[in-house]
C-alpha cells in the first residue's frame, strides 16, 4: 500500500507523541535532573515541529510564522539533545542557550521575508544547524568513559549518521541540485528521537540502578558490610557522646569515590556496585579495627575513629589511598578507583556528628576544587 505525503506526516505524530509522553513522565517522576530536563525540552521541541508538519500537510499551506516556528523547533530539539549529552558527560554547564540562539537565528530570515518565503533558504539553514548540533552531540558521547558504553555508542552512531545526512541535505539545497523531498528530511528526524528515547532511557537506568525496585537498593547496601546512613548516624552520635564524657577526641573522615557516575555509564551498574564493594573492603582492611564505618549513599563513605591528635584523620586517609593504589576493582581488570577526602576533628569542631560531617564535607568540597 502506498502512503501519500500527507498521511506520512500525520502518522509520524503518533510515535513522537508516545516517546515524548513516556520520557517526560519518567523524567518528572524518577529522574528530574538537569540533563533529563534538557532532553525533555528536546522531545517537546521535536513534538512541536512534528505537529506543525502534520498541520501543514493537512492544510496545504502555512503562514510564515508557522514555517519559522518549525525551523526553530527543529534546531532547538537537536541542540537541546546536545546540551543534555554535555551534562551526561559531566560538564558543569549545558550551554543550552546556544540551542536557543541558533533556533532564533534560523527562524529570523523567514520572519523578515515577504508573504512568499524562500523555502529553500529555510531548509538550508535548518538542516545545516541541526546537522551541526547532531555532530556536537556525537562528539560529547565520544568523550571519556562514555565512549565505552553500548547505548552511548548506538546513540553516537545515530547522531553521526543523522548529522551527515542533514549537512548533505543543506549542501544540496544550497547548490540548487536535485534535493530530497520532505519525507527524506522529516522521517530521519523522527527516527533520531525514537532511537534517542530508547538509548537515553537505558542510560538513565544504568546510572540510577533499578529505580523501580527499592529492594534492589537494599540488597546492594547489604553487600557493603558497612553501616547504612541512618544506622551510622545513630551509632556515631552514641560514640561521640561517650567520647565527650571520657574527655577523648574523635575524627571523622568523609570519602567520595571519584567518577562513580561515569563508571556506571561506561561499564554498567554492576561495575559501579563492584567499585562500592571494593571500596568498603579497603576501609575494612585498612582503617583501625575500632573505627565505625558507614555508607551515606551516592558513593560517599564515612569513618569515625578515636583520635589522639589532629594527625589521626590524615593517617587514615593515607592508609585508604594506599589500599586503593595497590588493588584493582575486580579480578582480571586493571581498573582502579580514586577518591576525594574531607576530614573533621573534635579538637577544632563541636563534638556533634552534624558539625563533624559539615566540616568534613566542606574540606572535601575544597579538595575537589583544588
Amino acid at each position: 500500500m502506498d502512503l501519500d505525503l500527507e498521511t506520512l506526516l500525520i502518522a509520524r505524530v503518533l510515535p513522537m507523541t508516545l516517546v515524548t509522553a513516556i520520557f517526560a513522565t519518567t523524567a518528572a517522576m524518577r529522574h528530574n535532573d538537569e540533563a533529563n530536563r534538557a532532553w525533555t525540552a528536546a522531545f517537546a521541541g521535536a513534538l512541536c515541529v512534528t505537529a506543525l508538519d502534520a498541520i501543514y500537510a493537512a492544510d496545504g499551506s502555512a503562514p510564515l510564522v508557522v514555517v519559522a516556528a518549525g525551523d526553530a523547533s527543529t534546531v532547538f530539539a537537536v541542540g537541546a539533545m546536545w546540551a543534555g549529552c554535555r551534562l551526561l558527560d559531566g560538564r558543569e554547564r549545558s550551554n543550552i542557550w546556544m540551542a536557543v540562539a541558533a533556533a532564533a537565528a534560523v527562524a529570523l530570515p523567514t520572519l523578515v521575508q515577504t508573504s512568499d518565503p524562500d523555502l529553500d533558504l529555510s531548509t538550508t539553514l535548518r538542516t545545516a544547524a541541526t546537522g551541526g548540533f547532531a555532530w556536537l552531540a556525537a562528539t560529547e558521547l565520544l568523550r571519556g568513559p562514555m565512549r565505552l558504553n553500548l547505548n552511548a555508542r548506538i546513540l553516537q552512531g545515530t547522531f553521526l549518521l543523522f548529522g551527515a545526512w542533514y549537512v548533505a541535505v543543506a549542501a544540496l539545497y544550497a547548490s540548487g541540485a536535485v534535493r530530497p523531498g520532505v519525507v527524506g528530511v522529516a522521517l530521519p528526524f523522527t527516527a533520531l528521537f525514537v532511537v534517542s528515547a530508547v538509548c537515553l532511557s537505558a542510560l538513565r537506568v544504568e546510572r540510577a540502578g533499578n529505580w523501580w525496585s527499592m529492594s534492589a537498593e537494599a540488597r546492594r547496601r547489604s553487600k557493603l558490610n558497612v553501616l547504612a546512613s541512618d544506622a551510622f548516624r545513630e551509632d556515631a552520635a552514641d560514640r561521640l557522646e561517650r567520647a565527650t564524657r571520657a574527655g577523648s577526641h574523635v575524627a571523622l573522615v568523609l570519602a567520595e569515590i571519584d567518577d562513580l557516575d561515569e563508571l556506571n555509564s561506561a561499564f554498567g551498574r554492576e561495575a559501579g556496585d563492584n567499585a562500592l564493594v571494593h571500596f568498603s573492603g579497603i576501609l575494612r582492611s585498612r582503617v583501625p579495627a575500632d573505627a565505625l564505618l558507614g555508607h551515606l549513599g551516592a558513593g560517599r563513605f564515612v569513618v569515625l575513629v578515636v583520635a589522639a591528635n589532629a594527625e589521626t584523620p590524615r593517617r587514615v586517609v593515607d592508609a585508604i589511598r594506599t589500599g586503593l593504589t595497590e588493588s584493582a576493582v575486580g579480578e582480571g581488570m586493571e581498573l582502579r578507583t580514586g577518591a576525594t577526602f574531607g576530614t573533621g576533628h573534635t579538637i577544632d569542631s563541636p563534638a556533634t556528628f552534624d558539625s563533624l560531617l559539615g566540616r568534613a564535607d566542606a574540606d572535601l568540597a575544597k579538595a575537589r576544587q583544588n
